[in-house]
Parts: C-alpha cells; sequence; structure tokens
C-alpha cells in the first residue's frame, strides 16, 4: 500500500526523451491546471535569478574589458560564455506563461541593469583609454552585420534554447545562451564606446540593431513556448504578449525604413591634408589703342577701341555615386579620427566640390551630401558620374 503524500514532483516532463516531444504536448493538453501550474513552478525554480547572476555578470564585464583593452578576441568570446543573460529572458517567457507580474518586474530589471553595464564598460574603456578600440579591431570583437545568416541564427539560437529548457533539466543551454549574448549585448559596448567617442548617430544605429533582435529573440521564445504546450495566461501574458509584437514591429521599422545603416570607421591612416594646386585663368595683355589720324578737311568722331572683356568660363557641377554596400562616412576633415558629420546611402549621388587630399597613396574627396552637409570622404567609395 503506498503512502499518500503532498509532495508534488513534476518531473516527468523533463524525463522524456526527446523523440518524444509531441507526446508529451498531447499529455500537457490533457493535464489539470494544477498540474500544469506544477510544471511552470518547477521551470522557474530551474531559472534562478538571484545575487549569483549580478556577480557572475560582473564576471562577464571584468573579462569583456580585459579582452578589449588586451587586443584579445578569445576574451571578448568567453566573456558571452559567462554572461548570464538567457536566465532573464526565459524568465520573461515564464512570466508570461504563469502568469506572474513579480517576476517579470525581476526579469526586466535584471535585463536592463545587464544592458546598461556592457554600455558603461564601452564607455569606460573610452574613458581609460580612448585608442583602446582602433577600427580594426571592431570587424573582429563585435558582430556588426545585419545580413539574413545573423537573422536567422537568432531564431534558430531562440527556438533551440526553448526546446533544451523545456526537455532537458539543468537551465537554459551555456552554447545558446553565448550566441544571443554575443549578438544583442556585447554589441551595446561598442554602442557605449562610440557614443563616448562623440558618434552618437552611429550609437542609436546599434542600439536599435541590438533592441530589435532583442525583441524579435523574446518573440520566438514566446511562440515557440505557446507551441510546445505553455500558452500565455490570463491578462498579463496576453498584453505582454501583445508589447513585445508591438516592440518587434517598431523595431523592425526603424532599423528597415528609417534608413539607421551603420558604417564603420574606415581602417586608414590619418591624412595630411595637401593643398591643390590652384589654376589662374590667364588674362590677356592689351594692346593700347593706336592712334587715330583725323583730316584736316573733314573732322571725323575719334573712335575709340573698347578693351576686350575677359571671358571666365564657369565649371560644370561633377557628380559621383557612392559606391559602398554599406554607405559612406562624411566627416569634418579628411582624417578617420575626425568628426562625423552625416552618412550617405549606396547608390545616393553627391557633389563633388574639386577639392582632394593625398596621403601615402590613400585618396580623399570633399563632397556635398545629398542633405546640404559638406564633408570628406574617401575616395575609393565614390564614382564619378560622366555627363
Amino acid at each position: 500500500m503506498s503512502i499518500p503524500t503532498t509532495e508534488t514532483q513534476p518531473d516527468g516532463l523533463h524525463k522524456a526523451p526527446h523523440n518524444q516531444s509531441s507526446q508529451v504536448r498531447k499529455v500537457l493538453a490533457s493535464a489539470g491546471p494544477r498540474q500544469i501550474q506544477d510544471i511552470i513552478n518547477d521551470m522557474i525554480r530551474r531559472n534562478p535569478l538571484s545575487l549569483n547572476s549580478l556577480w557572475q555578470l560582473l564576471l562577464s564585464l571584468s573579462i569583456l574589458a580585459a579582452g578589449l583593452i588586451a587586443d584579445l578576441p578569445l576574451l571578448v568570446l568567453l566573456s558571452a560564455v559567462t554572461a548570464p543573460v538567457l536566465n532573464p529572458m526565459i524568465g520573461l517567457v515564464l512570466s508570461a506563461i504563469k502568469p506572474s507580474g513579480r517576476y517579470l518586474g525581476k526579469s526586466l530589471l535584471f535585463l536592463l541593469l545587464a544592458a546598461a553595464a556592457f554600455f558603461g564598460v564601452g564607455w569606460l574603456i573610452n574613458l581609460i583609454s580612448p585608442s583602446t578600440i582602433s577600427p580594426d579591431k571592431i570587424t573582429d570583437f563585435f558582430t556588426l552585420k545585419n545580413g539574413w545568416l545573423e537573422w536567422g541564427v537568432l531564431v534558430v539560437t531562440s527556438i533551440v534554447s526553448v526546446y533544451l529548457f523545456l526537455y532537458r533539466p539543468g537551465g537554459p543551454s551555456v552554447v545558446t545562451s553565448t550566441v544571443l549574448a554575443y549578438l544583442i549585448f556585447i554589441p551595446i559596448t561598442l554602442a557605449g564606446l562610440l557614443f563616448a567617442q562623440g558618434d552618437q548617430a552611429v550609437t542609436i544605429d546599434l542600439l536599435v540593431l541590438s533592441g530589435t533582435r532583442f525583441f524579435i529573440s523574446i518573440l520566438v521564445l514566446l511562440v515557440t513556448t505557446w507551441v510546445f504546450g505553455f500558452p500565455p495566461k490570463r491578462t498579463l501574458g496576453w498584453l505582454f504578449l501583445v508589447i513585445i509584437l508591438i516592440g518587434s514591429v517598431l523595431a523592425i521599422f526603424e532599423l528597415r525604413y528609417n534608413q539607421f545603416t551603420f558604417t564603420l570607421p574606415e581602417s586608414q591612416p590619418v591624412k595630411v591634408v595637401a593643398a591643390a594646386p590652384t589654376e589662374e585663368p590667364a588674362i590677356p595683355t592689351q594692346v593700347p589703342p593706336a592712334a587715330t589720324e583725323v583730316p584736316t578737311r573733314s573732322p571725323q568722331p575719334t573712335v575709340t577701341i573698347q578693351p576686350t572683356p575677359t571671358v571666365v568660363s564657369t565649371p560644370t557641377a561633377q557628380y559621383a555615386q557612392v559606391i559602398s554596400e554599406s554607405g559612406v562616412v562624411v566627416r569634418e576633415s579628411p582624417s578617420t579620427q575626425a568628426t562625423i558629420v552625416t552618412y550617405i546611402n549606396n547608390g545616393l549621388q553627391v557633389t563633388l566640390l574639386g577639392e582632394q587630399a593625398n596621403d601615402q597613396d590613400m585618396d580623399w574627396e570633399k563632397v556635398i551630401a545629398p542633405d546640404g552637409k559638406e564633408g570628406w570622404v574617401a575616395a575609393r567609395f565614390l564614382s564619378v558620374i560622366k555627363p
């Protein structure tokens, strides 16, 4: 005879083989509300958000700062491995299916602290050592491209994260957590670095990119959890899903239709502006008029020869087309360290002002951007349009 007990151990879900996940969903469909709630409580227990997570975040940020300052990409990757960012993202999903406003606020607060901390690390690195991050290092350290590959990896990683969490005990996967940290949170560090350097426009582009990736990832996590048998519940759960959906649409709109084009600074040596020779138009020498002989019989009026006016030809405006897929940066002076004036997207036309700067076989061209601002552009990104 079995002894009754009040202890609930909802671990049958996590003992199921991975090829029986469809059967598990059928069991969940016939389970009672108390059984489903016990399973959700068990998942929350396996996804803790405690003070240890903050210490782990501090460790990850320390490794990230050391990797950037010491020019060690392996440490940057290690910081993504140790960053505890997937737990609070899973926490947002669990708070919608429980639902729990307290757990939602706790998860959201941790994510905001993490984003602010990653941003602050970039700002602090520039404050301590302004020349730490050169344009050559940016491509090596950060995932900044906005192609289909990055979005595909983000979506697949989010789906796998939910699957492993639901059907494998032990909490979120380290691999999927590393990918999400590298795609979403580490670029925020570069945003903080560029903000400290005065590139506010590029900072906004990076924050929009990271924010869009975050909203899309949370939306995929919610939908996947729903497909696996745990839909949002009550007003809080559905309201959270609607907010994430609206946030995703707005973020995609900002990223896609508001011309947010991130362009890395060109890895070029500092140029010394060389004065271009100015061709002065030749002024013809005027021959004084010859004396006019006046007859004595019939006086004639004296004919005065007027000087021939100098004809100055007005040069025809010359245009060029931008031929860089990611657009180009227009700077205040011909130097990669100069302040960014504006950005020009690929395919747009600029007006050439006829001023060039050359140093170490690298050319700059002074242009007028489509928005009317003047500045210098690397000449190799321009194709002169023949009249």
